[in-house]
């Protein structure tokens, strides 16, 4: 709907406005989530505790770092872009507070090992925003403004349904300064990682808003979308892995890493060759033949998603190894060579440059997270690739709801 109705230009304005908004809620959380992910599975007599200081901080240092963040776009005068005026700023600062929210109980509830709740909230909840989108639509008529306060309506509502889950049989303390330090001495050091690659993945678009039209950032935002599909199965096998790991012994815990990346991998290498296929004859059946052009970027977006298994799967292994700091490594790696070619090719290819900078990015990363963990628990190289019978647990597990049909 926001493809069709708000054109490239309307588009990219939309991604400049949700994905700045989620930039600065991660910065602004330092960490303290993934810290409190790890202590609630480890120290769940102190879970109270842990749950009042993250609101607390996520709610000050967000509403910080997006009143910081909007002053100096408002600084930039003519140079930020065009379509962002001072009422999308202000629907930037609030959908900057919402975003830390969800965070903040995602994390707490991941820590707890309620997956199932988190899985169902995320599930359910994603679908507000397309009906909210498709309610103006019908009514009123998309803008950037009304897709934007709808976005951060449904971010709102997906916040308060993971902070309700997350208070349930657990009352609420008063926050302790001193488990808040151990939090941000802890979280800090795996925040560059996580940090690192969560930009992964969104400062490309940042810097196609600055270094581009808005309409070139629309083309890629569409690419972008679609190619992320591709890496819902890692991301989800690295936050399952991560408490799981984090409860488990040492010789369990590389055993457990490895199976999760054989298995990541295979499905993901299945799903490049099918996107390959189907995603150029699609594209512009779904989004309208406005992005036709944004089938060369979303091939050159596709060879990333291996790397970004690794990197995913393999950080979050040295998180729950206590070992933060190697786990930032591939992720900081994969930055610096992303915005160092960004810088290269976005002003000279556009969007393509963009797609052909992520995909080399996660590669480089993805190595380097291997090698780390490689250096922290050892292992045979060949571990990585040849197959075990546990990993086509997960293909098995994929099949069995079509094996078995409808009801």
């Amino acid at each position: 709907m926001l493809a069709r109705d708000l054109g490239p230009s309307g588009r990219g304005t939309i991604a400049f406005i949700t994905v700045t908004a989620l930039v600065i809620a991660r910065v602004a959380g330092l960490g303290v989530g993934e810290a409190t992910t790890v202590f609630a599975a480890r120290r769940s007599q102190r879970r109270d505790v842990l749950l009042s200081n993250l609101v607390l901080f996520m709610l000050a240092s967000s509403l910080l770092a997006a009143g910081l963040a909007c002053t100096a776009l408002l600084l930039l005068g003519d140079e930020r872009p065009a379509g962002v005026g001072k009422s999308e700023l202000a629907i930037l600062v609030a959908g900057t507070l919402a975003s830390a929210l969800v965070e903040a109980g995602a994390a707490f509830l991941l820590g707890c090992g309620r997956l199932r709740r988190l899985a169902l909230i995320t599930a359910t909840a994603s679908w507000v925003y397309p009906l909210l989108l498709a309610v103006v639509w019908l009514n009123a008529g998309l803008t950037v403004t009304r897709a934007a306060l709808a976005w951060v309506a449904a971010e709102g509502l997906r916040a308060l349904l993971l902070l309700q889950q997350s208070a349930h049989g657990v009352a609420l303390a008063r926050p302790r300064l001193g488990l808040l330090v151990d939090s941000i001495r802890f979280g800090i050091r795996a925040w560059v990682g996580s940090f690192a690659r969560f930009l992964n993945f969104r400062i490309d678009q940042i810097l196609m808003g600055l270094l581009a039209s808005e309409a070139a950032l629309g083309i890629y935002a569409v690419a972008v979308n679609a190619s992320e599909v591709l890496l819902y199965l890692p991301a989800a096998t690295a936050t399952a892995l991560l408490p799981v790991a984090a409860r488990a012994e040492p010789g369990q815990r590389g055993q457990q890493t490895l199976l999760a990346f054989r298995s990541a991998a295979l499905v993901t290498t299945g799903a490049v060759v099918v996107a390959g296929i189907l995603g150029p004859l699609l594209l512009p059946v779904v989004f309208g033949t406005a992005f036709r052009a944004s089938v060369e970027p979303f091939l050159w977006l596709l060879p990333g998603a291996l790397g970004f298994a690794a990197i995913a799967i393999f950080s979050n292994a040295l998180v729950a190894s206590t070992s933060p700091g190697l786990s930032s490594l591939g992720p900081f790696v994969s930055l610096v060579v992303g915005v160092a070619l960004d810088l290269v090719l976005i002003p000279r290819f556009g969007a393509t440059g963009a797609a052909a900078a992520a995909s080399t990015a996660f590669l480089a990363g993805g190595c380097v997270a291997v090698g780390a963990y490689a250096r922290r628990s050892p292992f045979a190289w060949k571990a990585l690739f040849l197959p075990h019978r546990g990993d086509f647990e997960v293909l098995s597990a994929l099949a069995r709801p079509l094996r078995a049909g409808p009801k």
